[in-house]
């Protein structure tokens, strides 16, 4: 019982600060000058695929990288993430480009209640009542946010999707964190080296205009996109996917504060409430899980 209450604190530890530092991006992004949003995601892809080579050489997991890549069934599992993964990475800086940082926000409080039916649908999770009491206060905190929006919030909706789906599959597939990722970032490289070419042969300026500074900002991509991914894809082998899900709402609720208080974006008295409900639904779910196990401990 020890073991299992050490292993939930680590994984409590490492989805909660992989949240974090993802609602920290939009102030990379925004200081980032792209000519091109997009080049944003090739360098991403290219610096993330350099410094996860850097980091599966000196583990000695290439040879191991190279037998998971071999086999024609984890080859299409991974072009499957890699395809998710790139599409919500598309979609988040189209967001905070176009000054939709609360829209993004939205779509990763939805991403929780995705993930947490998939992985009853996909998984054969189960909840206990005190769970579906706290998914309750959340869906319900979602829903009235949703409605607050006068248009459809095709944004939140894809970021949500595409996230939820990425991170169930990779769930189930329980590889190593580092090595998938380094598998799909390399699937993503030739595209990206593709991607700088052509806009150097259009005469764009590439590593976001140069100068030290921007080059600086370009080789950062990588940490920034590595870091926080495999703390996220660590913490959720380490929980299930209700509690990974619902600890990610450190992301948008960080995504909200920089929103309002940096970008100056739309914050009514009203946004309260559904935030409010949230909350309360993510402290009733891990104040009664965290009773069950002290409770269970009690009884050992």
């Amino acid at each position: 019982m020890k073991n299992l209450k050490s292993k939930r604190s680590i994984g409590v530890t490492l989805s909660l600060s992989a949240g974090i530092l993802w609602g920290m991006m939009p102030l990379y992004i925004n200081l980032v000058d792209a000519a091109d949003p997009y080049e944003i995601i090739a360098q991403r892809s290219l610096w993330s695929a350099v410094l996860l080579f850097v980091i599966c050489w000196m583990r000695g997991h290439l040879g191991d990288i190279w037998m998971l890549i071999k086999g024609r069934r984890h080859l299409i599992n991974f072009s499957i993430t890699t395809f998710f993964l790139l599409l919500n990475w598309s979609m988040y800086v189209y967001a905070v480009q176009t000054e939709q940082v609360v829209a993004a926000a939205l779509g990763y409080f939805v991403y929780p209640l995705c993930t947490v039916m998939l992985g009853i649908l996909v998984l054969n999770e189960r909840l206990t009542a005190w769970a579906w009491i706290a998914i309750g206060f959340v869906g319900f905190g979602v829903l009235t946010k949703a409605l607050m929006m006068t248009n459809v919030p095709w944004v939140s909706l894809a970021l949500a999707g595409s996230f939820s789906l990425y991170a169930v599959l990779r769930k189930r597939m329980d590889f190593d964190p580092l090595q998938g990722l380094f598998i799909e970032t390399l699937a993503l490289f030739p595209f990206a080296i593709v991607f700088l070419i052509w806009m150097k042969a259009d005469g764009q300026v590439l590593f976001f205009g140069g100068g030290t500074a921007n080059v600086c900002l370009a080789l950062l991509a990588g940490v920034v996109t590595v870091l926080p991914l495999v703390l996220f894809l660590k913490g959720n082998s380490l929980l299930n996917m209700t509690s990974a899900s619902l600890l990610f709402y450190s992301n948008p609720t960080a995504h909200l504060f920089l929103g309002v208080f940096v970008f100056a974006e739309p914050f009514v008295a009203f946004d309260l409430i559904p935030f409010g409900m949230i909350w309360a639904g993510i402290a009733v779910y891990f104040f009664t899980v965290g009773k069950a196990i002290d409770t269970t401990k009690s009884l050992a």
